[in-house]
């Protein structure tokens, strides 16, 4: 049976103070998944920035430049 691939869009506004956080577990959870063989490895995890005025941005730059699980979206 194939397995399906999952994509977690995750909205952001203004959560510098958080969003590593939820970056970590989120991250966690979606390899949890992946290595216990419920979803295929190409899922990922997308957070969209809704104009934030801190460094929201600059966070999820850094997360997708390390690890190809994780995009951004401006």
């Amino acid at each position: 049976m194939e397995k399906g691939i999952l994509f977690m869009i995750i909205p952001c506004y203004n959560e510098e103070e958080v969003l590593r956080t939820t970056i970590d577990r989120l991250g966690l959870k979606l390899n949890s998944f992946i290595e216990s063989g419920m979803i295929d490895e190409k899922s990922r995890l997308v957070f969209v920035n809704d104009r934030s005025k801190d460094h929201t941005w600059d966070i999820i730059k850094e997360a997708n430049k390390g690890s190809h699980q994780i995009l951004g979206i401006n």
